[in-house]
């Protein structure tokens, strides 16, 4: 069964002063292509400079090929916790811990963690008749099936290793 997602994206608000090239790199491996990457250098509200990182996967199959790079624990964690992260236009949101994605371990923040975060939103697949919340599950199960069937997430960099 082909997973019931329309498109996904990530974003991230950084500082002058971060590693934009590890953040790209590190939303290049949760999206699954560096051609779906924009780094935009912008100005803060007080003046400083700051960079938006977006990625997006428009296409249903690169969506459908990025979700399960979340890994399965992560998945099955959001289809347990589904309520209040649907909103109106059927949009699931999330937020994962930037320095966890870094390393290569996507986890999700919880609402008081004052770590720096990835946005995300995934569009659903959603039509007339269908309850937004089971089209979230199922979207969910199918991709933690196959994260768990493709070992993801595989870890970026794996050729490096830390000491």
């Amino acid at each position: 069964m082909a997973l019931p997602i329309h498109r996904i994206e990530w974003t991230v608000h950084a500082s002058g002063v971060s590693d934009i090239d590890v953040i790209a790199d590190s939303l290049s491996w949760l999206i699954g292509d560096e051609e779906f990457v924009d780094v935009e250098k912008t100005q803060s509200y007080h003046n400083t400079p700051m960079y938006i990182v977006h990625a997006e996967a428009k296409k249903k199959s690169d969506a459908r090929r990025s979700l399960p790079r979340l890994g399965k624990s992560l998945l099955d964690e959001l289809a347990k916790n589904i309520e209040g992260r649907i909103d109106e236009g059927n949009w699931l949101h999330l937020r994962l811990k930037l320095d966890e994605l870094v390393r290569g371990n996507p986890s999700l923040t919880n609402p008081h963690d004052p770590c720096e975060s990835v946005k995300g939103r995934v569009k659903l697949e959603v039509y007339p008749g269908d309850n937004v919340e089971e089209v979230a599950r199922r979207l969910l199960n199918e991709a933690a099936k196959i994260a768990t069937r493709k070992g993801l997430p595989e870890i970026p960099n794996s050729d490096v290793t830390n000491d």
